[in-house]
C-alpha cells in the first residue's frame, strides 16, 4: 500500500537504540542510526531506547531548520559531513556532505543547528 506524507515528519519503527538529533537511515524494518557512508533521510526528533520504539524523524526534505550531534568542535558556517554514530563532522573519505551549520560546535556531543544541502554527494 502506497503512503503519502505532506508535512516536515515521520513516523518510524527503530530498528534500535537511538539518540535525539540523531542522522538515520531506512532499513528493512524501520529506521537506524546513519554511519558515514550511509544517506540519512533526516534527524531523530527523540530518543528509541530500543528496537521497537516508535520515533518522529525530520525529514530530509522538510521546511527548516535541524538540530544534529556534532562529532568535534566545528565553526559556523562549516559544511559538515555524516559521520559515525548519526553525527555530523568534518569532510572525510568516504562521507557524505549533509548540510551547513548556523552554529558553532565547541565539542564532540554538543547540538547544534544545521540546515540540509540537498546533494549527499560522497566525498572523493
Amino acid at each position: 500500500m502506497s503512503q503519502f506524507v505532506d508535512s516536515n515528519t515521520k513516523s518510524f519503527t527503530a530498528d534500535g537504540a537511538i539518540a535525539q538529533h540523531a542522522l538515520v537511515r531506512v532499513t528493512a524494518t524501520g529506521v537506524a542510526t546513519a554511519g558515514i557512508t550511509h544517506h540519512a533521510i533526516g534527524s531523530a526528533t527523540r530518543e528509541a531506547f530500543a528496537a521497537g520504539d516508535e520515533i518522529a524523524v525530520k525529514l530530509l526534505t522538510g521546511s527548516g531548520t535541524h538540530k544534529v550531534i556534532a562529532s568535534a568542535a566545528l565553526a559556523q558556517g562549516a559544511d559538515v559531513f555524516t559521520a559515525a554514530s548519526g553525527k555530523v563532522g568534518a569532510s572525510a573519505s568516504t562521507a557524505r556532505r549533509i548540510g551547513k551549520l548556523l552554529e558553532a560546535a565547541g565539542a564532540d556531543g554538543d547540538i547544534v543547528e544545521m540546515v540540509f544541502l540537498s546533494d549527499g554527494d560522497a566525498v572523493s
